[in-house]
């Protein structure tokens, strides 16, 4: 399976002046977050990066030969933004918004868009109690696409499952395939509120999480149509033909790492208001 590549955000923080000489927690954080696509990173489905055209500072992608409705294409938006993230001390608190990622399905020809990556600069500053924020941080993220044809007409097999022209989903067509991966848990990161060594070093994770409920477990014939042969577990939402498909994303801070248990592909959002039903939970470091 591709795999959606992430940077472990892992730095500590020195030399702060503060009062307390006692074990302390950030209890709340401004969490800033920047996110663009990575122009080297693109690629059509004819193999060449002029398949794809990347505008808006690298914040719009846009594919295909229009006929009649437009181009398709994936728009970043509400970035850079900034929001207060308050702490998950041994629980885990509901996620906070900030970039959100639309999908233009609209009926082209090739070439397509086939994968890209997209890059988020992370800025996490201590807000409550007020302190110097760490560095900027990178992560960065390996989106697969699959622009699917129609299955010949009504009738015929999509690569997503179902068929071409019957139900909601497919039925102005067969519906394109957007995967990522269920990596964008527990980057770790590190925070020594007096900065001399009388406190110890707390260990943080941020994990990031999609609000709408638009990523799911797919079925595997999806997996196995944009990630190839025996790829049959992945993330990723699937959008109809002639429109257009937002997900809102979010972040959450916790001080132990997080755990999600996956449903069965097409039983249930996997992020989201879903998180209590799917078995999200904390497990303590030993």
């Amino acid at each position: 399976m591709k795999t959606l590549s992430k940077t472990i955000l892992a730095t500590a923080f020195a030399a702060i002046a503060a009062s307390s000489a006692n074990a302390a927690i950030v209890t709340q954080w401004t969490v800033a977050v920047d996110a663009a696509f990575v122009p080297g990173s693109i690629v059509a489905t004819d193999g060449s990066p002029g398949g794809v055209a990347i505008s808006n500072s690298n914040k719009t992608l846009r594919w295909g030969t229009d006929i009649g409705n437009g181009q398709s294409g994936l728009d970043i938006s509400n970035s850079p933004t900034s929001a207060t993230v308050t702490t998950g001390i041994n629980t885990i608190l509901p996620a906070v918004a900030n970039i959100s990622i639309t999908h233009l399905n609209q009926p082209i020809t090739a070439p397509s868009l086939d994968r890209v990556s997209l890059t988020s600069q992370l800025t996490l500053t201590p807000f409550l109690p007020a302190l110097p924020g760490l560095p900027a941080t990178n992560l960065t993220f390996l989106i697969d696409f699959l622009e699917t044809t129609n299955a010949g007409g009504t009738g015929g097999a999509c690569a997503g499952g179902g068929t071409s022209g019957v139900g909601t989903l497919n039925g102005n067509g067969c519906a394109d395939i957007f995967v990522i991966d269920q990596g964008a848990l527990n980057f770790s990161f590190f925070y020594d509120t007096d900065g001399a060594g009388g406190d110890p070093t707390q260990e943080y994770f941020i994990s990031f999480l999609e609000l709408t409920s638009g990523l799911n477990p797919l079925p595997s014939v999806a997996c196995e149509s944009t990630l190839g042969a025996g790829n049959t577990t992945c993330l990723g939402f699937r959008t109809s033909e002639v429109a257009n498909t937002t997900v809102q994303f979010g972040s959450i801070i916790t001080t132990e790492r997080v755990q999600i248990n996956v449903p069965e592909p097409g039983t249930m959002g996997l992020f989201g208001l879903a998180l209590a039903a799917l078995g999200f939970s904390l497990r303590r470091k030993a």
